[in-house]
């Protein structure tokens, strides 16, 4: 198959044999011939179309598809099993007019043959229909908009003959003839060159022509701290083959078309470049931007205004931008996207001669192309790799196996170093060599990639699922080796099997990236990310210190050093993340389908932020089910002050696998007061239409609101009880009592404590009316926070609210997953009542050193038999 993705061959392939069918059932009047050309496209329509939700159905699907397709072209002829010469043939961007002619006839000979029995043709339609049907479904959920459907990124077709010509050339031609003893030297051991890596909507610049952009140094160097000038450059090179002095000829081009930029650049006066000459030419490119274009093998310049101005000064490496600035989630991810897609982008081709690491990704300071004099600008969204034409090292190899080495494929072991490097936020330390042998020495690196990569506190303020995904893939050993490269292949066997392994490195690293940035919004626009603060030239760059435990450390601290109190706190919520885990393996492991409807909350704050990094996880997204804004009826999440994004994100995190509901009820606490009549409106709401099993309520009144008391009680009795409330019961200590609602008698009132279930003094006296009162986690919660990458550390029963609200969650969700052969299964329904949860709760709670005061807790849940967490849920609520 061809070297592009699976998908985007299917598409173009059978577009192409779509459109012979259509003719000729024009030409031949034969009405099946043209039904057939229209099913094919209606396919065609849908790959193109397909959303992201569908692609690995498709990808499973889609091997099978091009075999019918292409058993039809070939009719009655037997075909080979898996592959399709005659799909490829007309697939190719560009082929030579000779070989799609040739093709072109063997498709309309077999799909003449096949119309002309009717049989057979019919059978044919069926085979493409049902394709149709078993995707009908799922593409109306794209129609309607469904937050799974979104797009693949188009990606550009940049042929393997392009990456070839302009590697080749500039090899050639690279000559150095400065004064050096009057030695011509080779290109590596003088001029330095740059591409720059940009992601697929400017990759390719039209259709018959691909530009590359480039820095090259206008003088040889011996080492990069002597370069006093940089070159920008853009080469435009043919796409496809060329034909004479033509630049492409498109399928049916009688007069070798050539698109509007092809005729653009034939009308400049250009000159050709002789080979030795050019550094005598970038001398004569200083203060302009030198365009080069390829044709017939040939080097060709002419001179235009700079599109950038680069300061002539070294560029800055990777390794070091991340030792020396703080980079945002959106800068850190989008850079992460450029790199994985470059290296897709070239994964077979010579630029990949030299190591793509952290050393070698470069970034260039750029002026103020108006005359300004402001410092440089450093991009994270425009990396360059530092490209050396000598001969590649092995650990450049796309396959190198030496005894004892564990990962086979430097390049994308490489990649997967890179993407810990950039998600971390810091480069991995080194070890010394030592003169260990080098497959101790890859493994070595590779180890503590993998160490980093598991450790979860490195990631607290990156946990992006899609991002972990490509790392763990790339670095996995194992993930490539179902294409691997074994003895007695032939060459074509091996081919077919790198091709292979490109495509998995797209669907399996490259791909969750572009989920991951499709799902943050900022695809579309990574060009507005801000610049970098450069330091002038003469500033000394204060490094940061990288952990001194080479094989498990912990990122180092770019703000302030965190307090005890919120270590503690976090690994409080590691704790609940772990309980959640086990309760989701209970229903798989029963050999259960799991529960028909999933929990629902609602949350009633001042909004949430979908702008906050928290929110940009796919999965995150997906269980945001409902917005609903009282406070000045916006359409979109928003978030004035920050309450409700920190809550929202607490309850996302602390019941996974629950459905969120957001209300927003007032632009910030201080409104509350004037805020009853909305928040009646809003549980009505949450109970009749989202129809929330819980309603969880961080906020309070000093008096009693007789709208809101209304709503709750109606919400029970429309609901026949099974609707909880929770609510916070107050911050202002013995100075005041307990705040309503949380002090409504079918409310669950809850209060605040530390991360060994001491109650803080922020909680009010203990109600006359209540046996026990319920308290846990509240104090230096860190959660999400508008305009900020990380996390902030709150504290109140505010927050203590949303957690017992999410262990609610949790526990519902794993009671409904009981199944009726089960103990207790009768009295599983109890749960959704304020008897039957206040029972859970003091089943689970710890006792503390106040009387009437219990510690609600899962440790007690996590890590013992299913039988007994079981028998210790449904007995008490069977006991009531």
């Amino acid at each position: 198959m061809a070297s592009e993705d699976p998908i985007d061959f299917a598409h173009t392939a059978i577009a192409q044999v779509a459109n012979i069918a259509s003719l000729l059932g024009v030409e031949s009047k034969r009405p099946l011939c043209g039904r057939l050309g229209a099913e094919l496209f209606l396919v065609a329509n849908y790959i193109d179309t397909a959303g992201l939700d569908q692609e690995r159905q498709l990808r499973l699907r889609i091997s099978k598809l091009l075999r019918d397709v292409e058993a039809m072209c070939n009719w009655p002829k037997n075909i080979p099993t898996n592959d399709y010469p005659l799909l490829e043939a007309i697939a190719k961007p560009f082929p030579d007019g000779a070989s799609y002619e040739k093709a072109q006839k063997k498709i309309r000979r077999g799909l003449d043959q096949l119309t002309a029995c009717p049989r057979d043709a019919e059978v044919a339609i069926s085979h493409i229909q049902k394709f149709i049907e078993r995707n009908r479904k799922s593409s109306r959920r794209d129609e309607s908009g469904d937050i799974n459907s979104r797009k693949r990124a188009a990606r550009p077709e940049r042929s393997d003959l392009a990456n070839a010509i302009a590697h080749r050339v500039l090899r050639e031609q690279m000559c150095c003839t400065c004064q050096g003893n009057g030695v011509r030297r080779q290109m590596e051991r003088g001029h330095l060159v740059c591409l720059l890596l940009q992601p697929p909507s400017q990759s390719v610049a039209s259709n018959s022509l691909v530009q590359f952009d480039m820095l090259f140094s206008s003088k040889p160097f011996w080492d990069q701290s002597q370069l006093t000038h940089w070159q920008d450059i853009e080469l435009l090179v043919p796409n496809g083959h060329t034909h004479g002095k033509k630049c492409v000829q498109f399928l049916g081009g009688d007069d070798g078309y050539r698109d509007e930029q092809a005729d653009n650049l034939s009308a400049k006066m250009r000159q050709r470049t002789e080979k030795g000459q050019f550094c005598r030419l970038l001398d004569l490119a200083k203060g302009w931007r030198l365009c080069l274009s390829i044709e017939d093998q040939e080097l060709y310049h002419f001179f235009e205004p700079h599109k950038q101005k680069v300061d002539h000064i070294p560029g800055i490496c990777l390794a070091k931008i991340l030792s020396t600035y703080h980079l945002t989630a959106r800068m850190r991810l989008v850079l992460a996207y450029i790199i994985a897609y470059s290296v897709w982008q070239y994964y077979d081709t010579d630029w990949m001669r030299t190591k793509w690491t952290s050393e070698t990704i470069q970034f260039m300071r750029e002026s103020d192309t108006s005359g300004g004099r402001g410092q440089g600008k450093l991009f994270t969204w425009k990396p360059y790799v530092s490209v050396h034409f000598n001969d590649e090292d092995p650990l450049c190899y796309e396959q190198y196996k030496v005894p004892g080495m564990v990962h086979v494929y430097p390049r994308i072991r490489a990649l997967g170093i890179m993407l810990v490097e950039i998600g971390l936020g810091f480069p991995l330390p080194k070890r010394e060599k030592q003169g260990q042998p080098l497959a101790a020495e890859v493994n070595a690196e590779l180890l503590t990639a993998i160490n980093y990569a598991k450790d979860e506190e490195c990631w607290k303020n990156f946990d992006y699922p899609d991002y972990m995904n490509s790392i763990c893939h790339c670095l996995e050993p194992g993930t490539f080796d179902q294409a691997a490269c074994m003895e007695g292949l032939s060459a074509s066997e091996q081919r077919q099997n790198l091709k292979q392994r490109r495509n998995m490195l797209y669907e399996e690293v490259v791909f969750p990236l572009e989920n991951l940035l499709q799902g943050t919004k900022w695809i579309d626009n990574y060009e507005k990310i801000a610049p970098l603060n450069v330091l002038s030239q003469d500033a000394k760059i204060k490094e940061a210190t990288v952990p001194e435990n080479l094989d498990k450390g912990k990122a180092p601290e770019r703000r302030r050093k965190r307090t005890e109190s919120e270590k503690n706190a976090s690994n409080w919520l590691l704790d609940l993340k772990e309980f959640n885990r086990e309760l989701a393996q209970v229903a798989p492991a029963a050999g259960l389908r799991g529960v028909s409807r999933r929990v629902r909350i609602a949350i009633l704050d001042t909004g949430y932020d979908d702008n906050a990094p928290f929110f940009f996880s796919p999965d995150v997204m997906e269980r945001l089910k409902g917005w609903k804004d009282w406070a000045d009826g916006s359409s979109q999440p928003e978030d004035c002050h920050g309450h409700g994004t920190h809550l929202v994100s607490l309850v996302l995190r602390c019941a996974p696998d629950a459905d969120i509901y957001v209300a927003r009820i007032a632009k910030s606490p201080h409104q509350l007061l004037n805020s009853s009549d909305q928040v009646a409106e809003a549980i009505s709401w949450a109970s009749g239409e989202w129809e929330a099993d819980i309603i969880s309520m961080s906020f309070g009144f000093a008096d009693e609101q007789p709208c809101i008391s209304d709503a709750i009680r109606e919400a029970l009795y429309k609901r026949k009880d099974s609707i909880l409330f929770f609510a916070a019961a107050s911050n202002y200590g013995a100075n005041d009592r307990e705040m309503f609602p949380a002090r409504h008698e079918s409310v669950i009132s809850i209060r605040g404590t530390n991360s060994n279930g001491l109650f803080a003094d922020f909680n009010p006296p203990k109600h006359e009316d209540e046996p026990v009162d319920f308290g846990t986690l509240g104090i230096d919660v860190p959660s999400a926070w508008p305009n900020s990458d990380g996390e902030e550390y709150r504290s109140g029963t505010s927050v203590a609210t949303a957690i017992a609200a999410g262990i609610a969650g949790s526990l519902l969700g794993y009671i409904s997953s009981r199944p009726p052969e089960k103990p207790f299964y009768n009295a599983k329904n109890r749960a959704w009542t304020r008897r039957g949860m206040n029972a859970i709760f003091r089943a689970i709670s710890s006792n503390t050193l106040q009387s009437g005061y219990l510690y609600l807790t899962v440790r007690g849940l996590i890590g013992i038999p299913e039988d007994a967490r079981w028998a210790k849920i449904g007995g008490k609520l069977s006991g009531l």
